[in-house]
């Protein structure tokens, strides 16, 4: 899925109760009939961003998920965003991703939602208590 910028040009509602716009694209252009996902507002920010990968390095190092097979942050962010938000089918007897599963569109409140779902999940499903994490990045950032 190609990502790139576009400007509103116009936008009107028609006779039928359609809402169109005239859009201008930054780069390469979809074809005629492609349909689009749109978002505009607040993005994730940045201090989400950080958050969210030193939780993971925590998670990895410090709560012992090496000991279940993961090492690396990106690959357990990968594995992650398989359960969480990937669209699956069942094949074979098994659930396989047919899309590709992103955080890169999520606004702010969507990435805290995912972040306190991966929490969550670390808790119930591997053990872990997350409090100390918790804890220690308010004392150190003064939440």
């Amino acid at each position: 899925m190609p990502k790139c910028e576009a400007k509103v040009l116009k936008s009107w509602t028609d006779e039928q109760g359609h809402y169109l716009a005239k859009v201008q694209f930054n780069r390469k252009l979809p074809k005629s009939g492609e349909m689009l996902i749109v978002k505009w507002g607040s993005q994730r920010t940045l201090s989400q961003n950080s958050l969210y990968w030193v939780f993971l390095t925590w998670l990895i190092n410090e709560a012992g998920l090496k000991e279940h097979g993961h090492f690396d942050p990106g690959a357990l962010h990968q594995d992650l965003k398989a359960h969480f938000i990937a669209e699956k089918i069942f094949d074979r007897d098994k659930f396989v991703a047919i899309e590709e599963a992103t955080t890169t569109l999520m606004d702010k409140v969507e990435f805290g939602e995912y972040i306190t779902k991966v929490d969550e999940f670390m808790q119930e499903f591997f053990g872990i208590r997350t409090d100390e994490f918790w804890s220690t990045y308010a004392r150190d950032y003064k939440l």
